[in-house]
């Protein structure tokens, strides 16, 4: 299975054949763990600092002193390519920070490291919570407030990386192993009775606080599955019910 490689680019600007990329950041992870395996980031010397957008810099904190220390644009991919080299490249509006990378490797004669074809967005994995109206633009920001991840470090290449994983981590339920194959494999019946459950169990986490098992059991897992049992029977009678009525 293909290594995932998140990345993200902060620029001096929107347009990758006119603008530059100022601070790369480039996480290897494994696919099924979500394990950081390898990573590497850096702030980017611009050639052309004359055609940045003053606005992208003040974002990005831009300051000749503090890029004193900034790799040129050639040396940022020499470092970069073995991390992505062999992987699907996976961020938060993936196509923008793609369009900076093959513009920089374009510009100093490079070849693009193998990237498979295949990209992976969080924009798209969150578009269901957009739908939803738990949230109303899918930005970076906005899906770590929902998802209660820190937003400290944003604009930074490296800090949004690492928030940008940890969003895919929460965003996919097939870190539950088998989870998606188990709720497709369900009859509609048993969706039914699911949904009900899950959207249940989220009002409650509103309307009532955490929840409690508190009865004296020395096993709760056990008392759930007796509880998960009994709502399973009587969901399922009526059901039963409601197709004959």
């Amino acid at each position: 299975m293909m290594d995932l490689a998140f990345i993200d680019v902060e620029t001096t600007g929107l347009e990758p054949d006119y603008h530059e990329i100022i601070e790369v950041a480039v996480a290897r992870v494994d696919a099924k763990t979500l394990t950081i395996t390898a990573e590497f980031d850096c702030k980017v010397r611009p050639e052309h600092p004359d055609r940045a957008e003053p606005e992208a810099l003040q974002i990005n904190g831009y300051s000749p002193e503090r890029w004193s220390d900034a790799l040129s644009q050639g040396q940022a991919i020499e470092r970069m390519s073995p991390l992505l080299n062999g992987c699907i490249l996976a961020g938060h509006n993936t196509a923008f920070d793609r369009s900076f990378i093959e513009a920089v490797f374009k510009r100093n004669g490079k070849t693009l490291p193998d990237l498979d074809y295949h990209v992976i967005d969080t924009v798209s994995l969150a578009w269901p919570l957009i739908v939803a109206g738990a949230i109303e633009k899918p930005k970076l920001r906005l899906l770590c407030e929902h998802l209660g991840i820190s937003n400290q470090g944003e604009h930074s290449a490296p800090a949004d990386v690492r928030r940008t994983i940890e969003v895919y981590r929460r965003l996919m339920p097939v870190f539950e192993p088998d989870a998606m194959a188990r709720w497709f494999a369900m009859e509609a019946d048993e969706r039914a009775i699911a949904t009900t459950i899950i959207e249940r169990l989220h009002n409650g986490r509103t309307d009532y606080g955490s929840w409690h098992v508190d009865d004296g059991r020395n096993n709760p897992g056990e008392a759930l599955s007796e509880v998960l049992d009994a709502l399973n029977y009587c969901a399922a009678e009526l059901v039963r019910l409601g197709r004959s009525a």
